[in-house]
């Protein structure tokens, strides 16, 4: 076994990668972490996933209590079940609440229910229970709150220097900003040691500090981007690093009130980069019609048929914009007011200290040399003005990026389907930009045509920005991809949320109640050979289906209407209906050969239930009888000290180059994220 860390090395890293800085090897999601920094050093799979498992399975009594099932009958006289937790959480009003609460009102403490986290991970206040609360230092009065916060700012394990000090390692920060975070420590033990307004002003003032709104961050606002996040995240306890540092620092300055100053920022940025011209043209212009009469484009909605154009003497879209490209050239850089109003919300910025004077140049710089493009448009060769073009929008990036990554990157989210049309604008090519805000799965149309005009093929570009290496940009919805497919009946398998009428599990309900269908996906999906027993698994997703048309079936009035918040308001109930499939799927599933086949985040997120793995099972099935949504291309921008970097890459069946999520109980809903990657980086990896 190669290991190249050490136990507190391995602890230390591991504190770094969980969101609050505070391991807990209850929390599954800091459990894949360790596992991830395991499988870097070198440890076996069969070890890790053995020493995973384990940790899984020391839940504390009362956890294992809280999932027991108990049986009750409902106000019709009907049988029911539910866990204790989920008859707790419905109140005194639920006919098994009574029942919920004499099993656990024994009087017995539960064992393991001391402390979320291993006491090496946590030192709390009761540690200092000897301490005479009237000590005195050289340097003044200091008190209980400030010596925990000081306890907590110097641990050697999790405090502000091994924070400082893996971030390093890792590359998350420079060493100028590990030099200011060594500063830091030292200067926020002086104020801690003997606290008063101006040094807490002047702590503030300096290291650009400030808080979110629930008090659980404490941004470090000298440093870009996520590593102003360097000291991690406070707790429900109010036990963790942050806690105690914003509780000291909370007497004497408005953290709270002042808020996230960089997150507010980045969302003035966003709101103020987002690219839209005026001139639109929609279904009832002749070009229009003519462009969405092509598949896939055909099987769209009319609301979706509108492009941004010029217009011709006719009032019509000039068409082709590849005839027209001086007009369609002309229009983005005249109609798109989106730079101008991100120079003044910059300035804006600047004099708050939250945004560089050297990032509004770059975008005024840019601006200059587009207006020049546009005046020289045709006295130009497509290459001359492709090239130019790419440089300026390249020059652009460098700039920003060298005065500031994070503005830098979250300007460039905005700004990247713009670079692409531009550059394919001056290059002569047929592109055009959808305006319907919500035009599924794509930001871009391109025409292709062969030697006589006659259009071959009419692709949708999704056009992402991100780091390299990882998935770009935000994921689409599988319900969003499926309607580029050629077969009819395939563009209504997923919806975006679990518990639909008819998508119970997120997935149509026939596909999994009908044998022949459910064979039939599987088989077209390519993973039949990873599934032991498929009527198993199917049997037993489509009782979960019907458990859940059960569960919805009580939130539903007279007309068997229901809305959303009406599903969120049984969310808990719903994950516990899908998590029941972990066990079959374990017994069910080839663990190894499903993650050769699609990555191991993937097949992670295959494993967690029913939902997961069916709508990933659908989703493939799409995938490999669409040779990859083939009409869907999927642009990827980069930004490093060079510039920016573009490529486009033909979607493909390989689920290794698509990166899968799941979101389909809360408010927000999505079901099956997709997040094109490419074969460099598959999602397994990242």
């Amino acid at each position: 076994m190669n290991q190249k860390m050490d136990f507190d090395d391995i602890l230390i890293e591991w504190g770094y990668r969980v969101h609050n800085g505070q391991p807990n090897p209850k929390d599954t999601n800091h459990l894949y972490h360790l596992s991830q920094i395991l499988y870097e050093n070198g440890w076996p799979y069969n070890v890790v996933e053995g020493l995973v498992q384990n940790l899984l399975e020391q839940d504390s009594e009362r956890e294992k209590l809280m999932k027991k099932v108990i049986k009750y009958k409902d106000k019709e006289g009907n049988d029911r079940e539910i866990t204790v937790g989920g008859a707790l959480k419905q109140g005194e009003e639920h006919p098994a609440y009574k029942q919920a609460k004499q099993m656990t009102d024994t009087g017995d403490k539960p064992k393991g229910d001391k402390v979320d986290e291993p006491s090496d991970f946590d030192r709390n206040t009761n540690q200092n229970k000897d301490v005479d609360p009237d000590y005195t230092r050289d340097s003044g009065d200091v008190s209980q709150d400030t010596k925990v916060a000081i306890e907590k700012l110097n641990d050697k394990r999790f405090g502000v220097a091994a924070k400082t000090e893996t971030s390093l390692r890792k590359g998350y920060i420079g060493q100028v900003d590990a030099d200011n975070m060594k500063q830091f420590q030292s200067e926020m033990d002086d104020f801690l040691q003997e606290p008063t307004k101006e040094k807490a002003e002047t702590l503030v003032e300096k290291y650009k500090l400030s808080q979110n709104q629930n008090g659980k961050k404490l941004y470090v606002g000298i440093i870009a981007g996520n590593g102003r996040k360097i000291l991690g995240e406070g707790n429900e306890k109010g036990t963790h690093l942050v806690n105690k540092l914003s509780d000291v620092l909370n007497k004497f300055v408005p953290l709270k009130e002042k808020g996230d100053v960089q997150r507010n920022a980045q969302n003035k940025l966003q709101s103020a980069s987002k690219p839209e011209l005026k001139t639109v043209r929609k279904s009832d212009d002749p070009g229009v019609k003519k462009l969405f009469s092509n598949p896939p484009y055909n099987r769209l909605k009319e609301r979706f048929h509108q492009v941004f154009g010029p217009v011709g003497e006719d009032g019509n879209l000039l068409r082709p914009s590849s005839e027209h490209s001086a007009s369609y050239f002309k229009q983005s850089v005249d109609e798109n007011s989106s730079l101008d109003k991100t120079i003044e919300a910059l300035k804006e910025l600047e004099q708050q200290g939250t945004a560089s004077p050297e990032v509004r140049k770059a975008l005024e710089d840019h601006k200059k040399r587009m207006n020049d493009i546009s005046e020289n448009f045709d006295t130009m060769s497509q290459e001359e003005r492709q090239k130019q073009v790419e440089q300026s929008y390249s020059d652009m990036a460098r700039e920003m990026h060298k005065a500031d990554p994070d503005i830098a990157r979250g300007l460039m989210k905005n700004m990247a389907e713009m670079a692409l049309y531009d550059t394919e604008l001056a290059a002569g090519d047929e592109v055009y930009l959808p305006s319907d805000g919500s035009f599924p799965s794509a930001d871009k149309m391109r025409v292709d045509r062969d030697g006589k005009g006659v259009v071959e093929k009419v692709a949708g570009v999704s056009v992402k920005f991100g780091k390299n290496g990882a998935v770009y940009g935000f994921p689409g919805e599988s319900a969003q991809y499926q309607k580029f497919h050629s077969d009819e009946d395939k563009r209504t398998y997923m919806r975006n949320r679990v518990g639909h009428k008819g998508h119970a599990l997120g997935v149509r309900d026939d596909l999994v109640d009908d044998k022949d269908k459910f064979d039939k996906m599987v088989d077209e999906s390519g993973l039949s050979k990873v599934i032991k027993n498929s009527e198993v698994v199917r049997t037993k997703l489509s009782e979960i289906s019907k458990q859940i048309d059960e569960a919805r079936s009580k939130i539903e009035d007279e007309n068997g209407k229901y809305s959303i918040k009406d599903l969120v308001s049984i969310r808990k109930e719903l994950e516990d209906l899908n998590s029941q499939m972990k066990s079959v799927l374990e017994e069910n599933i080839d663990a190894k050969e499903l993650e050769n086949i699609m990555g191991r985040s993937n097949a992670r997120e295959f494993m967690k239930g029913a939902s997961q793995s069916l709508n990933i099972i659908s989703m493939a099935s799409v995938l490999n009888t669409s040779d990859g949504l083939s009409v869907l291309e999927h642009n990827h921008q980069t930004i490093d000290k060079d510039g920016l970097h573009s490529e486009t890459d033909k979607g493909t069946p390989n689920l290794k180059d698509w990166n899968f999520q799941f979101r389909a109980f809360d408010s927000r809903g999505g079901g099956l994220l997709c997040g094109f990657v490419g074969g460099d980086s598959p999602p397994g990896e990242i």
